[in-house]
């Protein structure tokens, strides 16, 4: 079989799924679900909400929020954690997160004592920690997996799939599996994960929705209407990166939302207004008075507000010498992305080329 071809098995995803879910309720007496309020988060819920109510088991339930999210999203958590025997740990805590839409404001402080958050918390939901705890999104949650359970005890379920991207087939497979299972992982630092959805495809997971009659994150038909392309159709919190995009709409579907993500987040108006244009969030169009990427990332560098100039001088020194990484810096630079969320990427290899290079890495 070639490299990269699909090989597909007499066993269909949803039986492969439920097989696997049925296997970790069999062996960890705590079974802790992550849960975005997207698509995905809402399959595997039920999923695992089937398997526990079979076996008069409890399901704790993990949200994160953001406070810069949907309210659409936060309908959808709300549903989910309403549900009997589920234990919700919906955590409405103090978080530095990337604000992408500034050049000067490098953070949201999420729920900041003493700031204008853009909605009231939740009273289910925890809105303190008695104890330190790191205040940024991923160090948070590897402390809270060791902080707050029995790690031989329990296994943390998430709803990734590897057709998303390369990076996320890789979060699967570059660590050892529980018990050799390929569809988890378990290292010291946080556990066991398990993702009994990691090979499903985007139409698996709407057919499920449709089969089942479940509700859904009503985002979606809003990106839908507007004609979104197949992977920019997801949720996420709406000061990252990847979610400026979505700013552009966002007053057509969610105006309170908008306004109020105007009134907390510095750069929001001017990223809602310009994101689709091609030389500013994007860098596909070198502005006409620059005869290089190279020429047009060196005044970047000279003139950007950021303060993290001499981090990127630091990184982009490192870097290939190659006008495609150029104009990648570039959008960097105009973004403020020093923390290198959308990393640059060397010039395009041929498909056998790329192949390789996944193959040494995995």
């Amino acid at each position: 079989m070639r490299a990269g071809t699909k090989l597909y098995l007499p066993e269909n995803v949803l039986d492969a799924a439920t097989k696997r879910i049925s296997l970790l309720f069999d062996h960890f007496r705590n079974i802790v679900i992550s849960v975005s309020g997207g698509k995905d988060s809402t399959v595997l819920f039920d999923l695992c909400y089937q398997e526990a109510h079979r076996r008069g088991r409890e399901m704790n339930v993990f949200f994160l929020d953001q406070e810069a999210e949907y309210q659409s999203t936060i309908d959808q958590v709300k549903h989910i954690l309403s549900h009997d025997g589920v234990r919700p740990f919906w955590f409405q805590i103090p978080l530095k997160m990337t604000n992408a839409a500034s050049l000067r404001i490098d953070f949201l402080y999420a729920w900041g004592p003493g700031e204008g958050w853009m909605r009231e918390k939740d009273p289910s939901a925890i809105h303190a920690i008695d104890r330190n705890y790191p205040q940024r999104f991923y160090p948070f949650l590897e402390w809270w997996d060791k902080a707050y359970w029995d790690l031989e005890e329990t296994v943390f379920i998430v709803g990734l799939r590897a057709e998303e991207s390369l990076n996320r087939f890789r979060s699967v497979v570059k660590n050892p599996g529980w018990n050799g299972l390929m569809w988890t992982t378990q290292t010291g630092k946080s556990g066991i994960k398990a993702y009994p959805l990691y090979d499903w495809t985007f139409e698996d997971i709407w057919h499920h929705i449709a089969v089942r009659g479940l509700r859904y994150n009503r985002i979606y038909d809003f990106m839908h209407w507007r004609g979104h392309r197949i992977q920019d159709v997801r949720v996420s919190y709406l000061g990252h990166e990847n979610s400026l995009k979505s700013l552009e709409s966002l007053h057509e579907f969610e105006p309170d939302t908008y306004r109020k993500l105007l009134e907390r987040m510095p750069g929001v108006h001017v990223a809602a207004r310009y994101i689709k244009e091609d030389m500013i969030y994007n860098a596909s169009r070198l502005p006409p008075a620059f005869s290089s990427w190279r020429e047009y990332r060196d005044f970047l560098l000279e003139t950007t507000p950021s303060s993290h100039v001499e981090r990127f001088r630091e990184r982009f020194a490192g870097q290939l010498d190659d006008e495609s990484v150029h104009r990648q810096q570039c959008r960097q630079l105009l973004i403020n992305d020093w923390e290198s969320n959308i990393p640059v990427v060397k010039p395009k290899q041929s498909k056998e080329d790329n192949l390789a290079k996944w193959r040494e890495i995995l």
